[in-house]
């Protein structure tokens, strides 16, 4: 592994940095996802009873004890149940954009890893094709196939490198994002949901 590496020249280092951290960002949302996934139908079964029964600083205190996104968007409309419908919403959706802030944290970073993988490897490609040709063009022309081939090696490995680092880091990337992109929905509808039974509850 060491020879594989010092074979792709000096690229392999940014490429290797950036392997290391497409890893460590994906263990560490995929960490984050399951510490706060929750039961938002158990969630929503909670709240409406506390409401039915008139105990609404209850479900505030259940949901406090809750992780996660939804608990949380519930907790804030819940104690903003004595204002109106748009203080609600409004007091709903700042807490929910911090929120999704949080659900979308690092995932920036793992999307450029997935755009800089390739690239690098291709500059790695230019540099070997280079040393290829500085060795063809030496004055004293080429004594061992193997100056040839270190070029040429250079050449391939980063390619090679940087794909195996974006095609995984891809498919990580999506499959986070669909993992954030369903816990919006599921705020967006137990916050939607939380907003009529406080309105149903005013009206009566």
């Amino acid at each position: 592994m060491v020879d594989f590496i010092l074979k792709g020249g000096p690229v392999m280092i940014p490429l290797l940095l950036c392997s290391v951290l497409a890893v460590a960002i994906g263990l560490e949302r995929i960490w984050y996802y399951a510490k706060t996934r929750s039961d938002t139908e158990d969630l929503m079964e909670e709240v409406r009873a506390s409401l039915d029964e008139g105990r609404p600083l209850e479900a505030i205190h259940f949901l406090k004890k809750q992780r996660g996104p939804v608990a949380s968007v519930l907790a804030a409309g819940l104690a903003f149940s004595d204002r109106s419908p748009s203080e609600i919403r409004e007091r709903i959706a700042q807490v929910g954009q911090e929120e999704v802030a949080k659900l979308e944290r690092r995932l920036p970073a793992l999307d450029t890893i997935v755009s800089v993988s390739p690239l690098l490897g291709i500059l790695g490609t230019v540099t070997g094709i280079i040393n290829s040709f500085q060795v063809l063009s030496g004055l004293e022309g080429v004594t061992s196939p193997q100056a040839l081939s270190a070029g040429i090696a250079e050449a391939l490995i980063t390619t090679a490198t940087g794909l195996i680092i974006a095609i995984p880091s891809l498919a990580l990337y999506n499959w986070l994002s669909s993992i954030v992109d369903r816990r919006i929905l599921e705020m967006n509808r137990c916050s939607e949901e939380l907003i009529d039974l406080l309105t149903q509850k005013e009206e009566a």
